[in-house]
């Protein structure tokens, strides 16, 4: 009983350090990246000790060599990386429309009669619209005031703007104001919060409006919607079989907006915190840094609170723990870069918008076995298709992919992959679905290598552990 009572006691336990750590997940994030960069440069700094240049400069040398390193390529291809993750996020999160209000309020004594309210630029392509005006003309009463609402809703990214004309009192009174409203500008000029009063007055008091300008920011056609409108082209085809009542361009939009928003929308709040220019450049060196010079102690520390009939199995299991962790830790990070440079240069030469971002997903996505090529290729077709591509690009992608597929598993998987974290595919899913859902696109590419790191410990644990009790 008491056993069971341990059991029992030890999986609350378990849950509870689970828990705290998913609540804590954005704090955790910088402590993980450098935990993992510790493991990546902690041979060159043993290799550095060993050749009798002390600890703490070692890794001080070869912390500049790497930070200088990535500062390079930070400085090479930085720039241009951000520029496309955040010009193809916002394709795929980009509002379609956005609604804003003015408010006009009659501080007169007598009554307010609006006559009429108009775009002075009327067009085919007007991406403004008026939502919830009244019966022209209409009249606010003395003190009231009433709202209009305006939608921006472009079919394209151009930059867009018009005036919004109000025509208010009768006969001589009459008096115009009008309304800028701007759209898709990267740099409006207008103050939203301004509060503009008209040029002519109703009896004592003026009518006061509460912006003299909107800028909508920006808005339109997102890549869902683009890739949606392509699937048009194969809805004849597909209601010969399933009959007129399949709308396979509904499907996608629906389906898509709801993938977008699960997988965009978690990364976001998990990435918060770790993109910050303190986190790069103070946490995670600091921690690193603490982590490769002060990993012995620590672990000398723990080893002392082992009983002696357990001392040389503790330390025999963590020794085989670190060095499989390191290796697993290196080997995925090495097979990463090299399918991220294969894809990026594949995806380069076929002429695929976005490929430095794209490829990079791919070589990320590639940690997940079975569906982290499919992640890479999906996100380039998709990309492809909605920035202008034809059909045949898609078939272009597939090539390459393959190709990049051939060479990771003919040479990089087995050269830099231990096989001894192979998993079942139903749990590759299961952990997958479960990364997804907790934080978007990036819990779906460390789910497999966390998952292969906590299987790495196991069965080291479990080996050692069987082999001491056997001999």
């Amino acid at each position: 009983m008491n056993q069971q009572i341990k059991i029992i006691i030890g999986l609350l336990v378990a849950v509870g350090i689970l828990w705290v750590i998913y609540q804590i997940r954005g704090v955790l994030a910088p402590f993980g990246l450098a935990f993992v960069l510790a493991y990546v440069l902690a041979p060159v700094v043993d290799r550095m000790e060993g050749r009798g240049l002390e600890r703490t400069w070692s890794i001080l040398l070869v912390f500049v060599m790497a930070f200088t390193g990535l500062g390079f390529a930070a400085f090479k291809v930085g720039g241009k990386l951000t520029g496309e993750m955040v010009e193809l996020s916002d394709g795929f999160m980009r509002r379609e429309k956005i609604d804003k209000s003015f408010v006009i309020k009659n501080n007169g004594e007598s009554p307010l009669v609006v006559e009429n309210i108009a775009w002075e630029d009327v067009s085919k392509t007007q991406p403004f619209a008026l939502l919830n005006i009244k019966d022209l003309p209409f009249e606010i009463e003395s003190g009231g005031q009433t709202e209009v609402q305006i939608r921006f809703a472009p079919q394209s990214h151009q930059a867009s703007e018009n005036v919004l004309s109000v025509v208010y009192g009768q006969n001589e009174s009459a008096h115009i104001y009008r309304l800028k409203v701007y759209g898709n500008r990267r740099n409006d000029a207008i103050d939203v919060g301004h509060r503009g009063e008209s040029t002519g007055e109703m009896g004592a008091l003026p009518v006061v409006f509460s912006h003299s300008g909107i800028g909508f920011g920006s808005a339109g056609p997102n890549i869902v919607t683009k890739v949606s409108t392509k699937a048009s082209e194969f809805q004849p085809l597909f209601q010969d079989f399933l009959g007129s009542d399949f709308n396979l361009p509904a499907l996608v939009k629906e389906h898509g907006e709801r993938l977008t928003e699960t997988m965009l929308g978690g990364t976001t709040v998990f990435l918060g915190g770790l993109v910050s220019g303190l986190t790069f450049v103070v946490i995670v060196p600091f921690v690193a840094f603490f982590y490769l010079k002060e990993g012995r102690r620590l672990t000398r520390t723990l080893i002392e609170l082992v009983p002696n009939a357990h001392f040389e199995l503790c330390l025999n299991l963590l020794h085989q723990i670190n060095g499989q962790i390191g290796g697993y830790i290196r080997g995925q990070i090495l097979a990463t870069s090299v399918v991220s440079i294969l894809a990026i240069g594949g995806l380069t030469l076929i002429e695929v918008e976005h490929a430095l971002p794209l490829g990079l997903l791919a070589g990320l996505a590639n940690m997940i076995p079975f569906l982290g090529p499919l992640i890479g290729f999906f996100a380039a077709s998709i990309t492809a298709l909605a920035t202008g591509g034809e059909f045949g690009v898609v078939g272009e992608i597939v090539v390459v992919f393959l190709i990049i597929q051939m060479i990771d598993n003919v040479v990089i998987q087995p050269t830099v992959v231990a096989k001894s974290v192979e998993m079942h595919p139903l749990v590759i899913l299961f952990v997958v679905m479960v990364g997804s859902q907790l934080m978007g696109i990036v819990g779906m590419l460390i789910a497999v290598p966390l998952t292969g790191i906590l299987k790495v410990s196991s069965q080291t644990v479990y080996e050692g552990v069987r082999g001491y009790r056997l001999e």
